[in-house]
Order: structure tokens, then sequence, then C-alpha cells
């Protein structure tokens, strides 16, 4: 028992000292964890830059292209006048996209055409996710037709390809003819964005569009009026066709002539300087707010259109200039014998203290072989527009004189259609009037350099290819049996009699059986200009009496861009003394 205790005792010793001495050492030192080589870092993705958006340069825009293709592509000026196949066009099953480019307020008080899109004309570059693609038919309308004519060349040159404006008077004309209109603003329009015009031709009408100024580039003809006295720098730019041209322009010192039908292919007769002041017209209107626009696309700061155009302006009494038709219509109405004078007449007029201005035309050579009147100043005919600067002022009397009257006579013609006023032809060979003993001298006389007459290049231009091809073709001469071999040969040969219908009815006219034979007396030649042949080309041949004013009728024709015109020689008293056929006139019914 003694011995257990004993034991139990040295085993409680040896547990008390274990504790103890824990207690007393130090404490395990823990291993720190070996440290592992850091990963490399994956690079931060870099946060999007957001892209700057492209600003398209309206500078880059292709003007000449679009504007070409307009021009090219134009079928009456792309307008539409009929407000009654307007109104069928848009209760068709595919009506055209109407498009009103009006102001709001505009609507609101006047309403609008039932199914029209509302784009202010100032807006309409900004908005053209509203409109159709580029093949769907769009008319363009406002009050008066002004604002849609801006519209649509614009819209074309954006590469809409069927433009239409709704002629003057617009929507003032629809609702004038009573058609349907709907009151107030057109609803929201629906965004289609079916079309995708060239960035840089949208920023270019854009900048164009907002830039128009009030009153959307109107002149009056008051107002142009007024401008043409102050404004020694304004530019007039008539883009009528040659031929409305030829007739009469707009009287003022800086008027050029480019027409629509060629107004991209003649952009070098622009004014140079984009700040020039420029007024634009046409007849009425339509042609010069179309080429305002184009002007205005191109940089053009200060460009309007004549209101009215020179149909306005001249019923207000405005003045205007004569082209070759108007000049050749005031010779016609103002003429006594037939622009002619004979030679005792003139021989009294000579001695006169102020003689008439006498024009020898014949060629050089007839002169220094033949000698010329005493007195008379030479141009020879085929020169005659080439040197106006030997002819005396438009109101000095001339007498045009040759070998036999022929060429005396186109000069006459000739220089009445370039303005002079007072131009007579003399009616003598130039042998009867030395067999005569009337006063000659010998060769050519001096030259003389006057230069106190302007003719614009419009009417110097087209009598000068006249008078040179004429020339060429023996002065337009057909004698009487080459004539009745062409009426045999050629069935398309048109024939017109220049005579009186008292002449017709009394002698008769040159029978003919295939062959178009048109009776219209020289009087009413140009007022009743829509019977002359519709082909330039065609051949012509014109008669009268005894060939004087048949060869007037020719000047006038060749001039006017016929080809092959000729004038017979002795007339209808010739051909009929020959015995040539010739038949009763009937009358057209």
């Amino acid at each position: 028992m003694k011995k257990n205790k004993i034991l139990t005792l040295l085993f409680t010793l040896v547990m008390v000292s274990s504790i103890i001495l824990s207690a007393c050492s130090p404490a395990p030192v823990e291993e720190a964890p070996v440290a592992e080589a850091p990963a490399e870092e994956a690079p931060a993705e870099e946060a999007p830059v957001a892209e700057e958006p492209v600003v398209a340069d309206p500078a880059d825009a292709d003007l000449d292209g679009g504007y070409g293709k307009l021009i090219s592509t134009m079928e009456g000026y792309n307008a539409l006048k009929d407000i009654a196949a307007i109104a069928e066009m848009l209760a068709d099953d595919n009506p055209p996209f109407l498009l009103d480019v009006r102001n709001l307020e505009e609507l609101e008080e006047k309403g609008h055409i039932e199914g029209a899109v509302h784009i202010p004309l100032r807006d309409l570059a900004q908005h053209l996710d509203l409109l159709p693609d580029f093949d769907t038919t769009i008319i363009a309308y406002c009050g008066s037709g002004w604002r849609a004519a801006i519209a649509m060349p614009a819209l074309t040159a954006l590469g809409w390809n069927d433009v239409k404006t709704f002629h003057p008077p617009s929507y003032g004309g629809w609702v004038a003819e009573g058609y349907p209109i709907v009151e107030g603003a057109a609803p929201e329009a629906m965004v289609l964005d079916v079309a995708d015009p060239d960035p840089a031709m949208v920023a270019a009408m854009d900048e164009m569009l907002s830039a128009i100024p009030e009153g959307w580039g109107v002149i009056t003809a008051e107002g142009l009026a007024t401008e043409i006295v102050e404004n020694p720098e304004l530019i007039l730019i008539d883009v009528r066709t040659p031929g409305e041209v030829e007739a009469s322009m707009i009287d003022a010192p800086n008027v050029t002539w480019v027409t629509l039908d060629d107004f991209i292919g003649q952009k070098d007769q622009w004014p140079a300087d984009l700040d020039t002041p420029i007024v634009t017209y046409c007849k009425a209107g339509h042609r010069s707010t179309v080429a305002m626009t184009i002007l205005m696309s191109y940089g053009y700061t200060d460009v309007r259109s004549l209101k009215g155009g020179f149909v306005g302006w001249k019923e207000a009494d405005y003045p205007i200039v004569g082209g070759l038709v108007e000049n050749y219509s005031t010779m016609l109405t103002n003429m006594a014998g037939y622009n002619t004078i004979k030679a005792p007449d003139l021989l009294v007029e000579m001695v006169e203290d102020t003689p008439p201005f006498i024009l020898d035309v014949r060629s050089a050579a007839e002169l220094e072989e033949q000698g010329h009147i005493e007195g008379a100043f030479h141009i020879p005919l085929d020169e005659l527009a080439q040197h106006i600067d030997l002819l005396p002022s438009f109101d000095t009397p001339i007498v045009a004189y040759c070998g036999s009257s022929w060429r005396a006579t186109i000069a006459m013609t000739a220089l009445h259609g370039m303005g002079w006023t007072n131009v007579r032809a003399l009616k003598v060979t130039f042998a009867d009037w030395v067999a005569d003993g009337n006063p000659v001298a010998e060769g050519i006389p001096e030259e003389m350099v006057l230069d106190v007459a302007e003719v614009p290049e419009r009417l110097l231009a087209p009598v000068d290819t006249a008078v040179v091809a004429l020339k060429d073709k023996g002065w337009g001469v057909k004698k009487a049996d080459d004539l009745n071999l062409a009426l045999g040969d050629n069935p398309d040969l048109i024939l017109m009699d220049v005579r009186r219908a008292e002449e017709l009815t009394e002698k008769g006219v040159i029978a003919v059986v295939d062959q178009e034979l048109i009776a219209l007396p020289l009087e009413n030649f140009i007022a009743d200009s829509s019977m002359w042949p519709a082909d330039k080309d065609a051949e012509i041949v014109v008669y009268c009496g005894s060939g004087h004013r048949s060869t007037m009728a020719m000047a006038i024709l060749l001039t006017q861009g016929y080809t092959n015109v000729t004038s017979l020689k002795g007339g209808f008293g010739g051909w009929a003394e020959a015995g040539l056929p010739v038949a009763e006139f009937v009358a057209a019914e």
C-alpha cells in the first residue's frame, strides 16, 4: 500500500515537472510561408475612346454631278402645271410622295393637302429620313411654287430621281380650284430612313437651304429696276433658251446669258466673285429660281430671282432690248417699200447736209476692178458682223448696195436684226449706176474705224454664221430651172411663198405635187413664225414676186438656225415667164 502511494507521488511529480518545463520552453517558431513570385498582371483594358463623329465637308460634294443630272433629265423643267392631273395622280392607288415645304404657321393657318408630309424648306436637308427611296416620285409644293422650285433641284442633286414641283400657283391654286384640303398642320411624319444620300452633299444642301434669306430670294420688277440704276455692280443672268433670248432681253448694263439647259456646262460664264450681286431671270420665274438655287449651292452669297420673270418685267413697261426676232419684227412693222431705195432718191440724199452712210458689201476684188460709189464705206458681206466698229450709230441712215442688190438685201436685213433702225437696200445694179454716169471712185475706200455701236455676241454670232455660210452657197440664189429639177427630185422640199394674199389669189402659186407649200406674207413673217418648218435642216426655198422679199425671209431664217434655205432668183414672176408650172392658190381651211 505504501509502495503504491510512493509510485503515485512520483508520477505526479513527473507530470508537474513536465508542465513546468513546457511552460518555460520558447514557443515553436511558425515557418513563414515561401513567398511565390507575383503573377504578371494582365494589362488593364483601356476604356474605349468615343470616336468623334465624322463631319462631312460641303466642299466635297459633287455639285457638278448632282446638278448635271438634274439638267440632263428634267422634262418641262420638272414643273407640273395641270392641277387636275396632279389631283388624279394623288388619287391613284400608288400616289406620288407629296411634300409640303411651307412653314408650320402657314399650315396651321391655311391647312394642307391630305397625305402631305411637312418639312419646312430651310430644314429639309435635316430630315431626309422622312423621305421615300430615291426612285419614288416626289411632288413638292408651297404657297406659290417658289420654295418648291428651290426644293426640287436640291433633292435631285441629293439623289432623288423624280422630283417635280407643283407649278405656280401651287397650294394657292389648289385651294382656288376648290380641291379638298385638311385643316391645320400635317400629322407627324413617319421615319422611313430608306435613302442614303452622300453626306457631303447633305451638308452642302443644308448649308445652302438654311442660309436662304428672308423673302426666299425674291426680287420684284420694280425692285430690280431701282437696283439697275443704283448698283453698277449688279449682274443679270438670263437663263432662257437661245430663241427666247434672241427675241429680246432686259435692257441693263450687265446682262449675260447662261441658259439653264446648259447651266453647269457654262460655269465659266458665271461671275468669278462669289459676293457679286446677281439677279437671275427667265420667262416667268421658275427656271431662274432653279438657277438661283444652283448658284447659292456653289457659294454665291447675293443671288435673287426675278418674280414674274421677263414677262412681268415687259408687262410693267420696263425697258427691254431687242434680239434678232424682236428687231426683225420692228423692221417688218416699220418698213416702207420693203426698205428699198432707188438711184435717183439716193442721189438726192447724197447732197443733203447729213447724207446717209453708204455701205458697199461687195468683195474687195470687185471694188478693185470696178470702183465704188463715191463716199461709200466698204465691208464685204461675209465679214459684216466681224467689223461692227466700222459702222455708224444705230439710228444713222444706212444704204447698202452690191453688184445686183441681192447681197445688199441680205445686209439690210442682217443690220436690222443686229439693232440698226434705218437701213435700206439700193435697188439698182452697180453696172447700171456706173452706166448712168453717177459718181464713182476708183479702188477700195480708206477704212475708217468709228467704234460707236456695240452689238452683243448673241446677235453677232448667228448673223456671222449665216452670212459666212451664204458666201459658200452662192449667196443663197436658187435659179428657176434648178428649183424645177429639185421639185422633181425631193418630195421633202418645202416652198415658202411670202407674197401678200391678194397676189397669190390674182397670179397663182408655184405648182407642187408632193411638196409642202407654206403661204406666209413677209409682213407677218415674225408674227406667224409658228408656221415656219419644224425641221431646221429641211431644204427650204422661199419666193416672192421678184426675189427681194424672199431674200429678206431667207436671211431671217438662216439667222434663226435654219441650215438649208435659198431664195428664188426672179421670184414668181421669173418662174411664170419661164413657162414653169403654176397652180391656182387654194387657201387652207
